[in-house]
C-alpha cells in the first residue's frame, strides 16, 4: 500500500460503480476498499480528500442500509452507448410506463435488449412477446432463488457511473436520516421471520382474550409476540430439513386407486354435467310470453329423502367438485346429473336384494321399515312414485298428471324426470301449499324459482365446500372461474375441474407436494404415521392433551385450524407467560415434569422456568418427533379405529371383521361399511367423505392382508400367518411386508411390492 501512488489510488477508485451495491460481496469489497484509501497515509494529508472520501463512504451505507418498502424490478434498455436524454427521460418515466417508451426504442439500436432485473436476487430475465410481462415477474417471484421476496426500492443502474462524479440519486441522499449501522449487520441479514396465517393470529388472540388472567391489550400483545418468537424459530429450523427422504409418508393414496369404482361406474365419471346441460337445446320463449318460475327444491327433497332410506351416501366427487352418491350395498358409485342414474339403481332389483341382505344381517342398522324384505322395499319404491302421482295397475304404470301410459319401471324414471311432468308437479306442489297456508310465505326449504329442472339442478349442484379435501392437500389456489394455480408445481391448470384432477394423479405433482404437506405438519406440531394394521397414512398431533388422530391431511389442516388445537397453544402460553397459572395436565401430556425440578423427561434437559420449558415443546423438533411416535406407539390400531375416532373392528386375513362394540361378525366390506356409518351404537360416526375414502384404501389394501394371512386379534396385536407370529415392535403391516425376516418365509412366493404410493402412477 506503502507503494502506491494518489494516481493508483483512484484509479482503483474510479473502478467501483453503483452496481458494487448488487451483490453482498462486493458491497465488503467496497468496504474494504475505502476503509484502506481513507486510512492512507497520502489520503490523510489531504484534509480536504479525507473529508470528501468519508462523506462518500457514509452515502454508500445509507444508500445499502436505508428500509425500502414495495417489491421494485429495474426495466432496463441496453445498449453499447446511451445519450444523457435517454437516460434523464428514462429516470423520469413511471415504471408502469417504462415497457411502451423501451418498445419504441428498440427498434432504433441494434444491440438493445429488454430485460428486467431483480435487485433482491441479482438475476437479469429477458422479455419476449410470447409472455406475458406479469407472468415472467411471478414466475422470478416464485422461485427459490427469490425467497422471501425483500421489499426494496429500485436503484438506478441502467449503466456505468464512476463513484466520484456521483448520481443524482446518491446525491439526494447526502443528508439522508437512516442512521449508518455497522456493515457486520448487513452480513448477518437472515430471511424475515414468517407471519402467523392472519386468521389463525385473530382465533389466537380471541382465545388468549378468554384464557390469559389479565386480558388487557399490553398482555395480548405480550402473548402474541411470544408465540410468534416461537414459531418464528421452529420454521427456521424447519427449513433446514430435508424432507426428500419421508415423502412417501404423506403421498395421498385415495388418488392412486384405478380399481372398482372407476372402473366398474366409468361411464358416470367420465360424464360432465356441464356439457350434458349443454347438449340440451333450451327451446327460446316467444315473444312476449311471460316466462314461467316454478319451485324445484320440494321434488328434490323427495328424492333426497328416497336415497337416504336406500341407505345412499351423498358426498362431494373429487374430479368434479359437484354432488355424487355411493351405494354402499351395491358398491356403486354415480354423479348427480338430473338424477337419472342413481334412480334406476335404487330401482334395480340388484340393488334391491343387496340391501335386503344387508338389512336382514344387521339389525342394528335403522330403516323406515318394520320388515327389511325386498317387498317391503318394493313399497318404499312405489311410494315415491305415487309422490308423483305414478300409479301401477294390472295395465301396468300410468301418470295421473300428464295422463299418460308409461312401459316399464324402467321408464318411469325418465318419465319422473321430464321436463313437462315435473313442471306439472310443481304447479301441483304449489297450489296445495297455497290452499293450506293462503297467506304464509313460501317455506325456506323451497329454495328459489327457477324457469326449468336443469336450470335448477345448475344453481344448486355446486356446492359450497370450504374442506375441499382435494384443494388443501394439493395446494391448489383457484385462480378464476375455470383455472386453478398449482403453488408446489408453479403452474395454472385452466378447464374443468377434471384437469386439476388429472394434473394432481401425476408422479411430478405428489413429489413436489409432498415436502410442502411435511413442512406444513412440522410447523403446526403434527406429523405423519403409518396404520399398525394396515397400509394407510395418517396423521397426529402431539401438542393436544387428547390423540388426536385424522385419517387425511385435510382433516389434519382442519385441526390445527379448529377451536380446540388453538386453545391447546393459548394455554402453553398462559404457562408460559404466567407461573401461578400452570397447567399440569397439559404439560404432563408432553413429557414436561412440573414442581420444584422443571424438566423434559424425553429429551433429558431441565429448564429454568415454565417460559423456557414452554419454548422447549414449541420449537423443538425432535422433542415433537419423540412426543409424536410415543403417542402413536401408545395407541397402535388398525385404520377402522382411526376413523370411528377409538370404536375397531378385528379382522382375520382381510375375510372376516368383528365388531368390538356390538360383537357382530361382517363377511364383506359393504357389510361392515353399512354397519359402521348408520349403526346406533356409535356414538361419532365419521362424514360421508371419510368413510368412502376408508372405504378406497381398505380395498386397496384388502388382498394384501389376504395374501399375508394378517390377523388382527386384539387391539394394537397383528398377528402375520406367513411368520406366524405377532408383526416385531417398531414394524406395522407396511414395513412388515418389505422386511427380510417375511420375505425369507414367503420363499419363491414374494413379490416385490412398491408401498411408495408416489410410485404407482
Amino acid at each position: 500500500m506503502a507503494n502506491q501512488s494518489v494516481d493508483d489510488v483512484a484509479k482503483g477508485l474510479s473502478e467501483l460503480t453503483l452496481l458494487s451495491f448488487r451483490k453482498i460481496d462486493d458491497v465488503k469489497r467496497l468496504a474494504r476498499h475505502f476503509g484502506n484509501v481513507i486510512n492512507h497515509p497520502l489520503t490523510q494529508e489531504k484534509s480536504a480528500l479525507t473529508n470528501y472520501l468519508k462523506n462518500l463512504n457514509e452515502t454508500h451505507r445509507r444508500v445499502f442500509l436505508q428500509k425500502r418498502e414495495g417489491v421494485e424490478v429495474e426495466y432496463i434498455f441496453t445498449t453499447e452507448k446511451k445519450s444523457g436524454l435517454q437516460r434523464q427521460r428514462f429516470n423520469s418515466l413511471p415504471v408502469s410506463e417504462v415497457p411502451e417508451l423501451l418498445k419504441a426504442e428498440f427498434l432504433s439500436a441494434e444491440n438493445a435488449k429488454q430485460v428486467h432485473i431483480c435487485i433482491d436476487c441479482n438475476i437479469e430475465i429477458e422479455l419476449n412477446d410470447e409472455e406475458p410481462l406479469m407472468e415472467s415477474l411471478q414466475k422470478h417471484f416464485n422461485l427459490e432463488v427469490h425467497q422471501p421476496k425483500l421489499k426494496r426500492e429500485s436503484v438506478d443502474v441502467a449503466e456505468p457511473i464512476i463513484l466520484p462524479n456521483m448520481s443524482r440519486r446518491m446525491s439526494a441522499l447526502e443528508c439522508g436520516e437512516t442512521p449508518a449501522q455497522s456493515l457486520e449487520q448487513i452480513m448477518n441479514m437472515v430471511k424475515p421471520a414468517e407471519k402467523l396465517d392472519r386468521a389463525f393470529s385473530a382465533k389466537l388472540e380471541a382465545s388468549l382474550i378468554r384464557h390469559l388472567p389479565d386480558n388487557s391489550e399490553a398482555s395480548i400483545d405480550a402473548a402474541l409476540k411470544f408465540y410468534q418468537t416461537a414459531y418464528d424459530k421452529l420454521c427456521k429450523d424447519v427449513c433446514t430439513i430435508d424432507f426428500s427422504t419421508q415423502t412417501s409418508a404423506v403421498a395421498p393414496i385415495i388418488m392412486s386407486i384405478k380399481d372398482n369404482v372407476y372402473q366398474n361406474f366409468a361411464a358416470d365419471a367420465n360424464k360432465n354435467i356441464d356439457n350434458d346441460e349443454n347438449d340440451q337445446t333450451q327451446e327460446k320463449p316467444v315473444k312476449n310470453q311471460v316466462k314461467k318460475y316454478r319451485y324445484y327444491g320440494p321434488i328434490e327433497n323427495f328424492i333426497l329423502k328416497l336415497l337416504g332410506n336406500h341407505k345412499l351416501l351423498s358426498l362431494v366427487d373429487d374430479r368434479t367438485g359437484k354432488l355424487a352418491f355411493f351405494c354402499m350395498a351395491c358398491e356403486y358409485y354415480t354423479l348427480r346429473f338430473r338424477y337419472d342414474s342413481v334412480l334406476n339403481h335404487v330401482f334395480s332389483e340388484t340393488h334391491i336384494h343387496n340391501l335386503s341382505c344387508i338389512l336382514q344381517a344387521d339389525k342394528l342398522i335403522p330403516f323406515v321399515m318394520d320388515e327389511r324384505s325386498v317387498e317391503k322395499i318394493k313399497d318404499l319404491n312405489r311410494k315415491f312414485l305415487y309422490g308423483h302421482d305414478v300409479m301401477e295397475d294390472a295395465s301396468g304404470f300410468k301418470c295421473g298428471l300428464c295422463k299418460v301410459p308409461i312401459d316399464s319401471i324402467e321408464a318411469t324414471t325418465v318419465h319422473i324426470l321430464d321436463e313437462n311432468h315435473l313442471a306439472r308437479l310443481s304447479d301441483k306442489l304449489y297450489r296445495r301449499m297455497r290452499a293450506n297456508n293462503p297467506e304464509g310465505t313460501v317455506p325456506d326449504e323451497w329454495g328459489s324459482k327457477d324457469l326449468d329442472w336443469t336450470k335448477f339442478l345448475a344453481s344448486v349442484g355446486k356446492p359450497q365446500n370450504n374442506r375441499d379435501h382435494v384443494i388443501i392437500e394439493n395446494f391448489i389456489k383457484p385462480s378464476g372461474k375455470i383455472a386453478n394455480y398449482c403453488t408446489c408445481c408453479d403452474m395454472t391448470l385452466k378447464g374443468p375441474r377434471q384437469v386439476l384432477f388429472n394434473h394432481i394423479r401425476q408422479k411430478k405433482h405428489l413429489r413436489n407436494a409432498a415436502p410442502f404437506k411435511l413442512a406444513l405438519l412440522y410447523k403446526n406440531h403434527c406429523r405423519p404415521s403409518e396404520y399398525y394394521a394396515s397400509f394407510g397414512n395418517y396423521y397426529v398431533c402431539m401438542l393436544c392433551p387428547d390423540y388426536v388422530a385424522v385419517p387425511s391431511f385435510s382433516a389434519i389442516v382442519q385441526h390445527f385450524e379448529s377451536p380446540g388445537h388453538i386453545e391447546t397453544v393459548s394455554k402453553f402460553v398462559r404457562t408460559a407467560l404466567y407461573a401461578d397459572v400452570i397447567d399440569c395436565e397439559l404439560l404432563s401430556a408432553n413429557k414436561i415434569a412440573s414442581g420444584d425440578v422443571i424438566k423434559c423427561d424425553i429429551c433429558d434437559v431441565t429448564f429454568q422456568d415454565y417460559q423456557e420449558a414452554v419454548n422447549h415443546v414449541l420449537t423443538n423438533i425432535e422433542h415433537q418427533n419423540s412426543i409424536a411416535e410415543f403417542r402413536v406407539n401408545e395407541n397402535k390400531g388398525d385404520i377402522i379405529s382411526v376413523y370411528m375416532h377409538g370404536n375397531y373392528i378385528l379382522h382375520n386375513e382381510g375375510n372376516s371383521f368383528n365388531c368390538v362394540a356390538c360383537k357382530e361378525v361382517f363377511n364383506s366390506i359393504r357389510s361392515l361399511l353399512a354397519h359402521l356409518i348408520y349403526a346406533e351404537h356409535f356414538e361419532r360416526k365419521p362424514a360421508s367423505e371419510s368413510v368412502f375414502r376408508f372405504y378406497l384404501e381398505l380395498k386397496h389394501n384388502i388382498s394384501m392382508l389376504a395374501r399375508n394371512k394378517y390377523v388382527y386379534y386384539d387391539f394394537g396385536k397383528l398377528k402375520c400367518g406367513i411368520c406366524d407370529a405377532d408383526v416385531p415392535e417398531g414394524e406395522n403391516a407396511k414395513k412388515h411386508v418389505i422386511s427380510t425376516r417375511h420375505r425369507e418365509f414367503m420363499g419363491a412366493s414374494y413379490v416385490n411390492v412398491n408401498m411408495d404410493v408416489s410410485a404407482v402412477e
